[in-house]
């Protein structure tokens, strides 16, 4: 089997879809990870000046996440009025928002829920954002989940429209980025960063490469030749898979030790290379390579259903929009990939660590399914194409004999 193995690794490299995909995840990390825009975020917050980018009348320096209790409760209730009387609230479906009517029970709701605010707001002190957030985590419950109340998916942000206001928003934004330090996350959040980018090409361009690997062989006219020889369908099927799922991976795995190393130089963490390295090389075999060994066997199962490579590519296409969204919060049996658009925000992501484990488990259980079902589906043709050829000798025979009966006569 090794042998095949290797002979598979070699064929891959003459594919110009695997160069593609190469050229594909390259771009990926330079334009969408490896950013001035990225390291900014991952940086040191800069307490300056503020400049005002509005106007006069209308001054604004920048935007603002809630900074306590008080600010949390007004926001929400900002945006739950708009929703009451406007009678719609946006939410999620199918990865894309979507502006739907509430219906009674959905605005009364809504109405019991602004009470509850406005009670947090007459002694603020007294309440937890955590318990501010719980009550925007009841009405998502109750308008169906997946709308905007739901935490990672909605923002209640404002504004800032003073000097003042800008300077403290700095200091805030400052006493955030020493807290997530203090609390080892800064790298951590980075390899979450970088892959949630290169999740988007691992969970599409695989499929194009598997998707023709097992009909290569019919199109080259050698599948008679390999389905004459007693081959086991696992040792053809699993090598093909294994060598194209170590090929992909290894690119992953490249990526991951240059985006460590990359990430520690930028940022200026003297000797914390080894670690970063492992922490985006834990990432990534934990993230992204479930995300590219699906699509892989997904590909061959689908080929061998199917009978047709571009059958599971419109598949995994359709998969893989439906997963683009939302950018935080969503990590059903259904996604394809993780999404977590943020290199901060670690308190939700260990919120939703049991989901994400879920599905990351549940694929790795699915890749061995599919390759599995490849296997059994190309033997399955095998035996058909046996039994054909049987089949075909004896209806050869039968007309000799009975050519033969017939000049006797």
């Amino acid at each position: 089997m090794m042998a095949l193995i290797g002979k598979e690794m070699r064929m891959t490299l003459r594919s110009l879809v695997f160069y593609l995909f190469i050229i594909a995840s390259v771009f990926f990390y330079f334009t969408s990870y490896a950013t001035e825009e990225t390291w900014g975020e991952l940086g040191s917050p800069v307490v300056s000046t503020p400049q005002n980018v509005g106007t006069i009348e209308h001054p604004y320096y920048g935007w603002k996440q809630p900074a306590d209790t008080r600010d949390l409760a007004e926001q929400m209730r900002k945006e739950m009025g708009w929703n009451l009387d406007a009678g719609t609230s946006q939410k999620i479906r199918l990865g894309f928002p979507f502006k739907v009517k509430l219906n009674e029970k959905e605005k009364q709701a809504l109405s019991a829920a602004i009470s509850q605010l406005d009670e947090v707001l007459k002694n603020p002190d007294k309440y937890t954002m955590d318990e501010v957030y719980t009550i925007a985590e009841s009405v998502n419950n109750q308008l169906g989940g997946k709308s905007i109340y739901q935490q990672g998916l909605g923002e209640f942000g404002s504004a800032i429209e003073s000097v003042d206001e800008a300077i403290k928003a700095q200091e805030a934004e400052l006493a955030r980025y020493n807290l997530k330090v203090d609390a080892g996350e800064l790298l951590p959040g980075a390899a979450r960063y970088f892959s949630d980018y290169l999740s988007l090409p691992a969970g599409i361009f695989p499929v194009f490469l598997s998707a023709f690997l097992l009909l290569r062989d019919r199109s080259s006219r050698m599948n008679e030749l390999i389905y004459s020889r007693r081959i086991s369908p696992w040792v053809y099927v699993g090598s093909k898979f294994i060598a194209q799922g170590v090929m992909l991976s290894m690119i992953y795995l490249i990526l991951a030790v240059i985006g460590g190393w990359q990430t520690v130089d930028t940022l200026g963490l003297t000797g914390q290379t080894g670690q970063a390295i492992a922490v985006f090389l834990g990432y990534t075999a934990w993230w992204l390579l479930p995300t590219l060994w699906i699509s892989v066997a997904f590909g061959m199962f689908g080929s061998m259903l199917f009978r047709r490579g571009i059958v599971p590519i419109a598949l995994q296409i359709v998969w893989w929009f439906m997963s683009v969204l939302p950018l935080l919060g969503s990590y059903g049996l259904n996604r394809l990939f993780i999404r977590f658009n943020s290199p901060n925000d670690y308190e939700l992501y260990w919120k939703w660590t049991d989901e994400i484990a879920l599905n990351r488990s549940f694929y790795l259980i699915l890749t061995v399914l599919l390759a599995a079902g490849a296997a059994w589906l190309w033997e399955r043709n095998r035996s058909r194409l046996d039994s054909a050829k049987i089949l075909s000798r004896k209806t050869a025979k039968g007309s000799v004999a009975a050519s033969a009966a017939e000049a006797l006569r």
